[in-house]
């Protein structure tokens, strides 16, 4: 059966507020950036302020995007380190079978 959109938005945020002292910023997700794919969702997040003002000075570095997973409502980190599509590939891998 899965999750729903606004369930795995939920997760999201949660996983962002519980990272936000760690990083010293109030932090937001983006969501005109969340991509929805079959295995689940993409989402972004940034710093409130960075979001708001557009300053580079206030942008978060290194925030990964994350997936969560429909089919049981995982939190997954990506990475930084190689394009986007690099990371959901495993999850279209899994998808399928």
């Amino acid at each position: 059966m899965g999750i729903t959109r606004s369930d795995a938005r939920q997760l999201a945020l949660n996983y962002v507020k519980d990272h936000e002292q760690a990083s010293g910023l109030e932090l937001v997700l983006l969501d005109h950036f969340t991509i929805e794919r079959n295995f689940g969702w993409v989402f972004f997040y940034d710093s409130k302020r960075h979001s708001e003002t557009g300053n580079l000075s206030y942008a978060l570095a290194g925030n990964a995007p994350i997936v969560v997973t429909r089919a049981d409502g995982r939190v997954h980190v990506t990475g930084t380190a190689q394009p986007l599509e690099q990371y959901l590939e495993k999850f279209n891998k899994e998808d399928t079978r």
